[in-house]
């Protein structure tokens, strides 16, 4: 224990599950997450931080009752780094050029499924609690 090192830094996620007809801001049935990522930055970059953020999501959702998939495919899903003034940047895939500016800015990261209305749910309570409690700002 005395040789345990901290992470170098922490990405704060919020994870909507995907359905496939977004009939509201979120679905009554629509399973959400809130959770964050340890980075260190030696052992990482974006295929491994891809692989890590698929294993986690898939942990999460095997575990829970409250999750309608039960397999997470990141290529059904689009990412948006989250700024103080919640603005987003958003990515269609975890590639170099996002996991460059998530490195940059260490924002927080909205995870969604690809036909979810984003600017929507700025102004929902699961969005709005997050942001205010859990995310990363200075």
């Amino acid at each position: 224990m005395e040789n345990l090192e901290g992470p170098d830094a922490k990405v704060e996620y919020l994870f909507v599950e995907r359905v496939e007809k977004q009939e509201k801001i979120i679905n009554d049935e629509q399973g959400y997450l809130i959770g964050f990522i340890n980075l260190f930055f030696k052992e990482i970059d974006y295929k491994a931080f891809k692989t890590l953020v698929q294993d986690q999501l898939n942990l999460a959702v095997k575990h829970s009752d409250y999750f309608q998939n039960k397999d997470i495919n990141l290529d059904d899903y689009k990412f948006a780094l989250v700024d103080n003034e919640k603005n987003f940047k958003i990515f269609e895939t975890i590639d170099k050029p996002f996991y460059e500016m998530l490195m940059e800015s260490l924002r927080n990261l909205l995870i969604v499924g690809k036909n979810f209305d984003i600017a929507e749910f700025k102004y929902h309570e699961i969005f709005y609690d997050w942001f205010e409690n859990y995310s990363n700002r200075f």
